[in-house]
């Protein structure tokens, strides 16, 4: 068990420990499309991208997307106000 002074020395320690820096989020390299389903119960390809990264990028909680494809690519990009 560890004494009261073995204690204190280890919060001291801790405590005197430079703060780390905050984590960068990271978006995905790869994702892999799952699978939902449609109103008929049919199964259709599905993305959910989510993470902190996202916001970084100006995609907030409730904010309207604009979505286009083209060649094989998804854009997906934040509707402004203008």
């Amino acid at each position: 068990m560890m004494s009261v002074e073995d204690a204190a020395a280890a919060i001291a320690a801790e405590l005197a420990r430079p703060p780390r820096a905050p984590r960068r989020p990271r978006p995905p390299q790869t994702c892999t499309v799952g699978c939902g389903h449609s109103a008929s119960g049919k199964r259709t390809p599905a993305l959910r991208p989510g993470g902190r990264w996202m916001e970084e990028l100006g995609f907030t909680i409730g904010s309207t997307l604009r979505v286009q494809v083209r060649d094989g690519e998804l854009v997906v990009s934040v509707v402004t106000e203008d």
